[in-house]
């Protein structure tokens, strides 16, 4: 039963569950305060609404919200904190919600009349009637939203067994033990964020929570509390890395996800000791489901490492990379809240292309959505912009399609740079290394590239930004 793993610590007095800047909390601690909250909104959530959307930032009452809910039989529907009130607003229209629990900072003005408001501050605290968990293993426990980068996004749904069952399968690489400390660096409204949670829940660990997510605050986090365990992107592991932050011995595992991640990257954070692990994964499959360390990267150059055990990978005949695993999701959500399955044959067809070399490590190509057909021709960005960065200077680039007559899409780039590049120093450049279809056409010269709540380069807003420039 479900609450055979999440009451495991609950009556544990000693045994830290939160840690922030200013508070520390129990796992007793926070069992109450969950059970308090799950009183009061069993008050005002009626039984027939099962999903329930939070707008909450990475905090201790997000947690017990979630408590919460899954002891009501409920299932949480975090919103993405950077989500625009059209888009809220759209969601909420779509799938039809009725409530929403919400920190007051983040409520924006919404126009819809058929959402009632629940402002998580303003619940009461006296002890009720507590119910006892109705769930079981096969209920929904969590609806998840993808990323959106090239598509409206899509709620992702996922029974307790799978969030369980991805942690049970990460076990194996990550040993967690009660008191380990993981930092809380990804939102918790994303599954490599959200994971962290139960990861946290279902083996004892301590959740760090640092003030918020930027990179100034997650590396006072890291040097105040010293984590065991940390998740990032890229952006974040570079930027630790350039402030000289030296990790603390303590650190057991680093993962490292959310897109392209050069292996120079994780060689010489290997070599600086935060133990980096390249990982691959989704909202679909509940989060990492691949594994690979510095030692393996040097042998095996842009691999994401093997598969995690209970976890089956293939390659379809048009090099789609197909994953089986007991921690993939349920389907996808639809407007009249029944779930749309999403995989055939226990295969979920991720959408991204690869290939598995003998030994079975798995390499990631590109995203099939991310392609760009040229005069016919098959380009990856990544393959691209893994050269543009070895030009002297570049800081950050991102390659993207754009609408052409005469080709269809042409190659274009936008490039961070500190120092005066030219359009021909560029080409010269790459025409040594690619051919010349993958060459940027155009070459744009920016301040900054917009990023993701989670820093990852948004490719989506890119394409809009440079749709109609010359």
């Amino acid at each position: 039963m479900i609450k055979d793993f999440l009451l495991k610590f609950s009556s544990e007095d000693k045994l830290v569950a939160i840690k922030t800047n200013d508070n520390s909390f129990s796992y007793k601690d926070l069992f109450v305060d969950a059970n308090l909250l799950a009183s009061s909104l069993n008050k005002i959530l009626p039984e027939s609404d099962k999903y329930v959307p939070i707008l909450i930032s990475n905090s201790v009452r997000f947690i017990e919200v979630i408590l919460a809910l899954w002891r009501l039989g409920k299932c949480p529907v975090p919103f993405n904190l950077r989500w625009t009130s059209n888009e809220i607003e759209e969601i909420i229209q779509l799938y039809n919600f009725r409530f929403i629990i919400y920190e007051k900072e983040l409520i924006p003005e919404l126009k819809s009349t058929n959402i009632q408001k629940i402002e998580i501050d303003n619940l009461s605290k006296e002890s009720l009637i507590i119910p006892t968990f109705e769930c079981n293993i096969e209920a929904e426990g969590l609806v998840i939203f993808t990323s959106g980068s090239s598509t409206k996004p899509k709620g992702v749904v996922h029974s307790f067994n799978s969030l369980f069952n991805s942690v049970f399968n990460a076990q194996e690489i990550l040993k967690l033990q009660p008191g380990d400390k993981i930092l809380a660096s990804l939102p918790f409204y994303h599954i490599g964020g959200f994971q962290i949670i139960t990861r946290a829940l279902i083996n004892g660990c301590e959740i760090i929570i640092p003030k918020d997510l930027s990179i100034a605050s997650i590396y006072d986090a890291i040097k105040i509390f010293s984590p065991n365990h940390l998740s990032l992107v890229s952006t974040q592991l570079k930027r630790l890395i350039e402030l000289n932050l030296t990790p603390d011995k303590s650190i057991k595992s680093t993962l490292v996800g959310g897109g392209f991640i050069e292996d120079d990257l994780i060689i010489r954070a290997s070599k600086e000791g935060w133990n980096p692990l390249r990982v691959y994964g989704s909202s679909e499959t509940c989060s990492f489901i691949t594994a690979a360390n510095a030692k393996e990267i040097k042998s095996k150059p842009n691999t994401v490492g093997k598969s995690l055990k209970n976890c089956e990978i293939k390659i379809s005949n048009e090099g789609e990379i197909l994953i089986s695993s007991n921690s993939l999701f349920k389907g996808y959500l639809t407007k009249d809240l029944k779930i749309e399955k999403a995989y055939v044959n226990n295969f979920y067809a991720s959408e991204d292309i690869g290939y598995l070399d003998n030994d079975g490590y798995l390499f990631i190509e590109a995203k099939r959505t991310d392609l760009i057909i040229t005069g016919g021709e098959n380009v990856n960005p990544f393959e691209v912009e893994n050269q543009i960065l070895k030009i002297d200077g570049v800081q950050e680039v991102c390659v993207f399609p754009k609408s052409d007559k005469e080709w269809g899409q042409i190659i274009a780039a936008a490039i961070v740079t500190n120092r005066n590049l030219s359009d021909k120093d560029l080409s010269e450049f790459l025409r040594e290394r690619l051919s010349g279809f993958k060459i940027p056409k155009k070459f744009y010269f920016t301040d900054s590239l917009p990023k993701t709540s989670i820093d990852k380069i948004d490719r989506k807003k890119i394409i809009e930004l440079y749709k109609t420039s010359d």
